[in-house]
């Protein structure tokens, strides 16, 4: 790993907001600086485009999924609902491999929704949350826009979520606590155990939430998830999306488990109810093949954790700093970001960074090995510099 300046991280990421390249952590932007950017290029097509900025799977989505989307598109014409593949076979085939019952799920459009309905949940009424920092908070920053305050807990000396400083900022009136797990842009991991008794020590009052995006990445993962808890009754979030391992990013499809009561509360605020507010037909059909595919997850991670050690030894190489991550991205420093990025996109490789609590730091998505290689060679002798 390169050397790491933990005191130059702490000063300039002293609890401000974190912003990635159009996807704002802390005063979250997510679409608004790539309709300013994607004019850089033509956009009609992807020909020569090198996407490594929002953490896609290349290799998604499987045969399997493809397959299932295609024998359902003649059926786009009716909703979701009445059908083998309709929302609630969804729900049950979660709750089955997830060893819960089907009201303790609840659908979204990726984790967006659900986040939002979180963070507009546990934060229209000026309630207190504490989140991590830097992380992908879309709650956090949701809140905020509602009134709430939201305070954040800064990564620890080795860059992961301070569990112990989280819990000392958690007050009476603390009413959600927010976990990346692995971190986004970090790419670290808190230990499971200490994450476990973090989320049975913590105030009947504050709900944990645990952001699992990018958990599939992570050797047998399923030793890693939150999700077992709630069968002991703990007062837990537990967000999943399909749009990174699984490859299904376009398809806008993800999941929450948590408590009946709540999910039940949730869905009646935010969904009404309405079949017709649930993920689109295709997205669902896809989900449920995904999720039968278990030999398509395995051979994604695998072929990320080749990617990534390779691209840990072309850094080391290149002299620069990185963090070891958990996930498919790898966060490190390019000296000057500016530069960088106007270097890589003047080749069409598009990555995120810049942000003002690390404005010279860069994560880039682990692509195919040509993409990666690609990335590399615009790279060599630090050409931006």
């Amino acid at each position: 790993m390169g050397t790491i300046n933990r005191r130059q991280w702490l000063k300039q990421s002293a609890a401000a907001s974190i912003g990635m390249g159009g996807l704002s952590i802390t005063g979250f932007n997510a679409f608004g600086a790539v309709t300013k950017e994607r004019k850089r290029f033509d956009p009609a097509s992807e020909a020569g485009v090198t996407r490594l900025l929002y953490n896609e799977n290349p290799n998604g989505p499987s045969d399997a999924t493809k397959k299932r989307i295609a024998q359902l598109i003649p059926r786009s014409n009716r909703y979701a609902t009445f059908h083998k593949y309709d929302y609630l076979a969804l729900k049950n085939l979660i709750a089955e491999q997830e060893g819960l019952e089907p009201e303790n799920v609840m659908l979204g459009h990726g984790s967006f929704d659900p986040l939002i309905s979180v963070a507009t949940h546990f934060g229209s009424k000026k309630e207190h949350l504490v989140v991590p920092s830097p992380s992908f908070d879309v709650v956090g920053s949701f809140a905020r826009k509602l009134g709430a305050d939201v305070v954040p807990v800064e990564v620890d000396s080795a860059f992961k979520i301070d569990l112990p400083a989280m819990r000392e900022a958690i007050k009476d009136k603390t009413s959600l606590v927010t976990v990346c797990n692995p971190n986004n842009p970090t790419g670290t991991v808190v230990d499971t155990d200490e994450l476990k008794a973090f989320c049975k020590e913590v105030p009947k009052q504050t709900t944990v939430l645990i952001d699992e995006a990018y958990i599939h990445y992570r050797d047998a993962w399923r030793q890693h998830t939150m999700a077992p808890l709630l069968k002991d009754g703990a007062n837990i979030l537990v967000t999943r999306t399909f749009s990174k391992i699984y490859g299904m990013a376009g398809l806008r499809i993800g999941f929450m488990l948590g408590p009946k009561e709540l999910i039940k509360e949730l869905e009646a605020k935010f969904t009404m109810g309405f079949p017709g507010n649930m993920p689109n037909g295709l997205s669902v059909a896809a989900a449920c093949a995904a999720l039968e595919d278990k030999a398509f997850v395995s051979r994604s991670r695998e072929l990320n954790q080749q990617a990534r050690t390779d691209f840990y030894k072309a850094l080391d190489q290149l002299g620069l700093p990185y963090i070891p991550s958990a996930a498919n991205f790898v966060y490190f420093d390019v000296t000057d970001f500016p530069a960088y990025k106007k270097l890589m996109w003047s080749h069409k490789i598009l990555l995120a960074g810049g942000w003002p609590t690390k404005k010279n730091w860069a994560r880039v998505t682990i692509g195919t090995q040509e993409e990666l290689d690609f990335l590399l060679e615009k790279m060599q002798g630090k050409a931006w510099l």
